[in-house]
């Protein structure tokens, strides 16, 4: 993807969904959003800015450049990503996905971030709904306890009575 800090990438993310949400980007609206004062901002918009991945006119409305927005409309399908996987997959609230999907996607590797998105989109488009692993897993989150046995219908196999069909195996 690209080798930004994670704090530019958030700044790419807050500005690409305020584009989308009110067309037309300030310092102050960064600010705020941000949690951060007006000379941070101005300090990380001048790097995005000498990187190519913002413009902004003299004291003026900041916009993304077409790469800008490119890498971040990347980062933020991702980090929705992670969050739907997040509370579709480990059942979390979604204030807390919300907040896992934003630091994990800065602390993974490339490689690492590619291959769960993908992993999530395959399980978006299976077309042969949700594997019995994922309903065994949901299953022992919200029991805490494993599922049924597929094959012969009893408790944990690793129980004494042991499954009849893995025994045979």
């Amino acid at each position: 993807m690209s080798t930004l800090s994670a704090r530019s990438e958030d700044y790419l993310k807050t500005i690409y969904k305020l584009q989308a949400e009110r067309k037309v980007v300030r310092v102050k609206d960064l600010a705020q959003t941000l949690g951060v004062r007006s000379p941070t901002v101005v300090g990380v918009i001048s790097g995005l800015k000498d990187s190519g991945f913002v413009e902004q006119e003299h004291y003026g409305y900041i916009s993304l450049t077409k790469e800008g927005e490119g890498i971040a409309g990347t980062l933020v399908q991702n980090e929705d990503l992670l969050k739907a996987f997040f509370m579709e997959i480990l059942n979390l609230d979604p204030v807390e996905a919300d907040a896992n999907a934003c630091s994990i996607e800065h602390y993974i590797t490339p490689v690492c971030r590619d291959r769960l998105v993908a992993f999530i989109k395959f399980l978006e488009v299976c077309g042969r709904g949700s594997p019995k692993w994922l309903d065994h897993f949901r299953h022992f989150i919200l029991t805490g306890e494993p599922p049924p046995c597929d094959r012969c219908g009893e408790g944990d196999p690793e129980e004494e009575k042991k499954c009849e069909k893995t025994q045979e195996s």
